[in-house]
């Protein structure tokens, strides 16, 4: 029962700073909303609808591959209007969102990353990082394959070492 109660005692008083304890209050829900909203992932989830709607066009011309081109054009107006509804009109996305901020973030570096991204290198940044992530993507995929031989190599050498047989 001690343990417990300087358990809790710690978790309110010491770890607090350190964003464990940290209460995820309406402020704070609104600090993530600006950053959300200042780092453009709006835009980022509508570019998601865009490759929904490729997804869906590659389904319906595999499924039918005669199918009225009207069908396109449904299947577009009606994600870019989910889409819009969903993010835009109801904001559903904020409160899966909170969790995942608040898990990671205090208040005060939420506050300390929307002035950064307000500033010209922030707005750079976030203009640069969808391209910077996708390029390094495939650089770390090009890496993976230059390894790939080697990494097998190593296996297969140390299932040999250990005596571990698998059937080619």
């Amino acid at each position: 029962m001690r343990f417990l109660i300087i358990t809790i005692a710690l978790c309110f008083f010491i770890t607090p700073s350190l964003g464990y304890c940290d209460e995820l209050t309406l402020e704070k829900k609104e600090a993530i909303k600006e950053l959300l909203q200042v780092t453009g992932v709006l835009q980022i989830t509508e570019l998601f609808g865009s490759a929904i709607t490729q997804q869906m066009f590659q389904v319906l011309i595999k499924s039918k591959p005669d199918i009225d081109p009207k069908a396109f054009d449904i299947v577009r107006e009606e994600v870019e209007a989910l889409m819009h509804e969903e993010l835009v009109v109801k904001e559903s996305l904020y409160p899966f969102m909170y969790p995942v901020y608040h898990k990671y973030l205090t208040l005060e570096e939420t506050n300390e990353l929307i002035r950064f991204y307000k500033t010209p290198l922030g707005q750079k940044t976030i203009s640069v990082m969808p391209k910077m992530t996708q390029e390094g993507m495939k650089a770390g995929q090009a890496w993976g394959q230059s390894i790939d031989l080697k990494f097998q190599q190593r296996v297969s050498d140390r299932f040999k070492k250990e005596g571990i047989k698998i059937d080619k």
